[in-house]
């Protein structure tokens, strides 16, 4: 098991009231897991997937800069001291 810091962006760090959590987990999966087992409630329904077990596939989930859907998405595994990020993505102009 891999200790992470998991980054808060934008919407994720006002509803939440931190910039960062510590977890561990051999995947990205099981750190949002951990991370929706204790804060979906907080979260509401546009940041969530219909069945409100996973974020919505708009979230933005970066793992040391890389956006996780090039890597192998919530099965990525991850390594001591990486660093995750969530973000809403956003748009205008």
């Amino acid at each position: 098991m891999a200790k992470v810091k998991l980054h808060l962006l934008n919407i994720f760090q006002l509803k939440i009231n931190q910039k960062f959590i510590e977890y561990e987990g051999k995947n990205v999966g099981d750190i949002i897991s951990q991370f929706l087992g204790k804060y979906k409630e907080k979260l509401g329904e546009d940041l969530l997937d219909k069945n409100r077990t996973k974020l919505n596939p708009q979230i933005l989930i970066l793992l040391n800069g890389r956006n996780i859907k090039y890597l192998k998405n919530y099965k990525t595994k991850l390594n001591e001291n990486d660093e995750l990020y969530l973000s809403f993505a956003l748009a205008g102009g």
